[in-house]
């Protein structure tokens, strides 16, 4: 029995970002100051403890604020895009043009194609939640930074850190769903221009992520 051509060059995508991602994954627990995510984690630990001894509140409440900002753009722009795309999938026939253009391998039926968009609107929405729970922890940690070490809440610089890190690990993931979203929107040109692009962002993913 011969596999379909466009789910062998699907899974040879999948394959490829997600492969890369959880060698990613345990290097970072094995070497972390090897990445940029454990080394800039490194960083924000120094930063913190910086700030409290020095009491630069001032500087913490703007650099937290430049962050919550930032992730707020960020997601209303994926949640927008997600919004757009599924209005676009279901209410018109663009995709159907958009496969007969250029889709030389892959199914070029309906349900297929709107499987597709469905894939890639769901991937815009959990960059959306990623980026909300990003803005989340910044609040917390906008709180926690400030606070003293001497009053009776047993708050200290490891519970600054740790809420700092947590927003910046769903700011990590929602840029992860902006990389992802690029060898999905070409899946919808043909599973050949996915497979070419998966392969192209996974090497400027790992460049970015090494590059410290």
């Amino acid at each position: 029995m011969s596999l379909n051509p466009e789910f062998l060059l699907f899974i040879s995508a999948f394959v490829a970002f997600f492969g890369y991602h959880i060698w990613h994954f345990f290097q970072i627990r094995r070497e972390p100051l090897l990445t940029s995510t454990g080394f800039n984690n490194h960083a924000r630990s120094i930063w913190v403890k910086h700030i409290r001894e020095n009491k630069l509140d001032i500087l913490a409440i703007q650099t937290l604020r430049n962050w919550t900002m930032s992730a707020t753009f960020l997601a209303s722009t994926a949640i927008l895009l997600s919004l757009g795309i599924l209005s676009f999938a279901l209410t018109t026939d663009g995709l159907n043009e958009i496969a007969h253009e250029f889709n030389f391998m892959g199914s070029q039926k309906h349900s297929v194609l709107l499987v597709k968009a469905l894939f890639l609107g769901a991937n815009f929405m959990f960059t959306f939640i990623s980026f909300v729970l990003a803005v989340r922890f910044y609040n917390h940690a906008s709180f926690l930074v400030n606070i003293p070490e001497n009053y009776h809440l047993s708050i200290n610089s490891h519970n600054v850190v740790t809420a700092i890190n947590q927003g910046a690990l769903c700011y990590n993931l929602g840029m992860r769903g902006y990389y992802l979203s690029l060898p999905l929107i070409f899946w919808l040109l043909g599973p050949v221009w996915m497979l070419s692009c998966a392969l192209i962002v996974t090497f400027i993913v790992y460049r970015l992520d090494h590059g410290i």
